[in-house]
């Protein structure tokens, strides 16, 4: 393509193009409204929310009566207060809108005080008398296991004989895994406004990527039909999965406050009540056995990837379930069993996180890898490589790898942009000739299946109106908090429609316009709402062409940049327009035609059953590497990282810039989670890491001086919207490669750290490196 056609599809906002953000202005200019940018509606109540102060324990009183007194109180409401359903579990019905009787995490909501301030909201919140007979609390897995404590039923996954193996296998290694938690810190904190409208229904303004689940817990709670119940949802201060089901509490009690009173409700938590409250990434504590062969070969492997999944289910049956279903990764492995164990402790409900449970398994048999590679003494990239997956191969629970060969494709040409091998000589030699410090270089590959694994949320819809100046409207079901998915829909638009971008206003997501949405996640949301969108304007386009049909007979046209263009002898005469897409819309109208249209998408194909741990839950799949360097310093503990090569496929991008710019944040955020983003709870089970002060996200110091991302050309994916793949989650996986050069750089001591664990921060170096020193 010539370089002025080229500037003209990015000005136009094609597919495959990079645009300006098409909110990046107000975004910059501070015009973007979020939660507490709404003008605030009259006579507006603020909400505080009582939590358990312990972590399991039977309640013995709540007294509210002197809090109802204090002034500007307008209401103080506790479970007895809910006229409908107190419950709000999504998946398994264990989870109650107010605790009852009983208090199950520190953190867990018991009363709701709306006040004509948050001041006076806080001040009658310490008038409440709450007494609870405290109990001891379950806060490990191991715990948990002993009980036989569970929020859901132990899954299994299994190909081959892994017994038969490892009763006669050449090498054998057995071992545990150990991963910790993480913290979202998404900027915008959970908030929601509740306002009630004049038919006794209610209208909610939530922070959340589940304007469904809102609607549907909200109907619950308030004991009124879904119709009586809009959910209107613009845009998200971050997520990362935070808001797929952690915002339906507080949106729950907006309403209830709202619905008692009469008056609008606005719940916004501060930093500090949102991370004691709120649930985090699953920590994992994952039991191996592994046989292979002196070349690297894994014969066997059995994981138990027990999890930690809090005192309700949330979504942590189906996040353990893709942790089993990336448990091997990129490896072709005959002889498998993947045991996923749900374990119920008393904190707070872990929860979705971008990942979703793959990082987790895939961490799991990453470090199997490299403790193979340092047993045997062999360069970890080539243990990989003798175990990859390749074309034809078929996963554990029976979906065959489509495209598998793209695995190697990319392994092998990471190693040479990577300068791999070079570099493990040139760390070798540096490691030799320096005391205190140590480099150390990683390998992370990842194959990730993209689809929900339920198979009735993978679909989408939207609704679009075409207006007769040739504008355009679209809702469609996805969410809008940072991704650019908003971006993209409108390059779909303009593409499917042949407009430019600037013709696309996507609108608000509202429970009235679509309804019955999937949540914003699984990075399905582009996928499953860009089909709808693109259903619903190839329908509208096809009663254009009918009409360009009927006003120019015999004429085959194309919709390109806002014109209709004649095909001649196969050829687009793009000399001579037909007419203007805006005159064209114009003539429609006056001949009654529908210029609007509902667009609806299931992705086909998927099913899993569960009981037998065999199916296709995935559409296709997604594959990349990364290769980081470290320096490890070995009197504090301190890592500094160096550099990192990422290379990634995302088939044929919508939005390079945007695919590129979500690569670089999941990387980091990843880096994050394997160095310095610890949780620390006291031995009752109230975090204690639960401010930005003790809490460690990383900053622009850690992002590598040497950054290297790389879409992988060459990638085919038939399935995905306008021959795309998903990216929100895969590349968080990444990070991992970091842990993996840290461990490189430790093992220059003399030992591999096997105790060392995600996250590995400096003083669990440092305590790695004194215990080396002892030995």
């Amino acid at each position: 393509m010539k370089s002025e056609q080229i500037k003209k599809s990015i000005q136009w906002g094609q597919a495959g193009t990079s645009p300006l953000h098409i909110n990046g202005r107000d975004h910059v200019m501070g015009r973007s409204q979020f939660i507490d940018d709404i003008p605030k509606p009259g006579n507006l109540l603020y909400v505080t929310v009582m939590v358990s102060p312990v972590a399991c324990g039977r309640i013995k009183k709540l007294d509210t009566q002197k809090a109802l007194e204090m002034p500007g109180v307008a209401a103080v409401l506790t479970a007895e207060d809910i006229p409908g359903e107190n419950q709000i579990g999504g998946i398994i019905k264990d989870e109650v809108c107010l605790a009852h009787g009983h208090v199950q995490f520190v953190g867990e909501p018991v009363a709701v005080i709306a006040a004509d301030s948050r001041q006076e909201a806080e001040a009658a919140m310490k008038q409440i008398l709450l007494e609870i007979e405290e109990e001891t609390p379950v806060l490990t897995v191991r715990e948990a296991i002993r009980k036989e404590q569970y929020v859901g039923p132990v899954r299994k996954i299994e190909r081959g004989d892994v017994e038969v193996v490892f009763s006669d296998c050449p090498c054998y290694l057995e071992g545990v895994i150990r991963n910790e938690g993480q913290e979202h810190f998404y900027l915008e904190t959970q908030s929601a406004l509740a306002v009630p409208e004049d038919n006794g229904g209610i209208t909610l303004y939530s922070s959340s990527q589940n304007p469904n689940e809102i609607q549907k817990m909200v109907s619950g709670v308030l004991g009124m039909p879904q119709n009586m119940v809009t959910v209107d949802i613009k845009r998200l201060g971050g997520a990362f999965g935070g808001k797929e089901s952690q915002a339906t509490s507080w949106a729950c009690l907006a309403a209830l406050a709202a619905y008692q009173t009469g008056r609008p409700a606005l719940i916004r938590l501060t930093r500090d009540e949102d991370m004691l409250s709120t649930g985090k990434r699953h920590a994992f504590e994952s039991d191996y056995r592994v046989g292979f062969d002196k070349e690297g070969k894994i014969l066997a492997y059995c994981v138990e990837l027990n999890s930690n999944c809090g005192a309700v289910a949330d979504v942590s049956t189906s996040v353990l379930e893709r942790a089993m279903l990336h448990a091997e990764n990129s490896y072709n492995i005959e002889n498998i069993r993947i045991i996923g164990r749900p374990c119920k402790t008393n904190l707070h409900p872990a929860t979705a996180f971008r990942g979703f449970g793959g990082p987790q398994g895939i961490f799991a048999i990453e470090s199997v890898i490299e403790r193979i590679a340092y047993t045997l003494g062999l360069d970890p990239y080539d243990v990989r490589m003798k175990n990859m997956y390749r074309k034809g191969d078929i996963a554990p629970y029976g979906q065959e790898i489509q495209h598998g060969e793209d695995i190697g494709r990319i392994f092998k040409k990471l190693r040479s942009d990577s300068r791999w091998d070079e570099r493990r000589k040139e760390i070798a030699v540096f490691n030799q000739n320096n005391r205190y410090k140590k480099k150390g270089i990683g390998i992370t590959p990842v194959k990730f299946g993209i689809s929900f694994t339920a198979a009735h949320l993978n679909q989408g819809s939207a609704l679009i109106h075409i207006y007769t100046d040739g504008s355009v409207s679209v809702t469609h079901g996805a969410i809008e908090m940072g991704q650019e998915v908003n971006t993209k829909i409108a390059q779909i638009a303009a593409t499917t429609l042949g407009v430019p971008i600037s013709s696309i206003r996507i609108e608000s997501n509202n429970t009235k316009r679509v309804a019955n949405t999937s949540a914003t996640a699984a990075s399905s949301g582009c996928d499953l709402n860009g089909h709808a969108v693109e259903n619903a304007s190839l329908k509208i386009l096809g009663r254009l062409k009918e009409l360009v049909l009927k006003l120019y007979p015999g004429d085959d046209a194309v919709f390109e940049n806002g014109f209709v263009y004649p095909v001649r002898e196969g050829e687009t005469e793009y000399e001579n327009p037909l007419i203007t897409f805006k005159e064209l819309v114009q003539k429609a109208y006056f001949e009654r035609i529908d210029l609007c249209d509902h667009g609806y998408y299931a992705t086909p194909g998927i099913h899993f059953d569960r009981d037998k741990g065999e199916g296709h839950p995935f559409l296709y799949y997604v594959f990349g590497a990364a290769v980081a360097e470290v320096t490890v310093d070995l009197l504090t503990g301190r890592t500094t990282l160096d550099s990192a090569h990422i290379l990634h496929d995302c088939a044929s991008s919508i939005n390079p810039m945007v695919d590129i710019g979500q690569i670089q944040g999941a990387f980091i955020q990843g880096v994050g989670w394997v160095t310095t983003e610890e949780l620390v709870y006291q031995e009752k089970g109230r975090l204690l890491s639960g401010s930005p002060a003790t809490y460690k996200i990383p900053t622009i110091g850690d992002i590598p001086e040497e950054f290297h991302i790389e879409l992988m050309e060459g990638c085919m994916n038939e399935l995905g919207i306008k021959r795309s793949k998903a990216i929100g989650e895969p590349p968080f996986i990444y990070g991992e490669a970091v842990f993996f050069a840290i461990t490189h750089a430790l093992s220059s001591l003399g030992t591999y750290p096997e105790e060392l664990s995600i996250p590995a921060t400096p003083e669990k170096i440092w305590r790695v490196i004194r215990q080396n020193k002892e030995h």
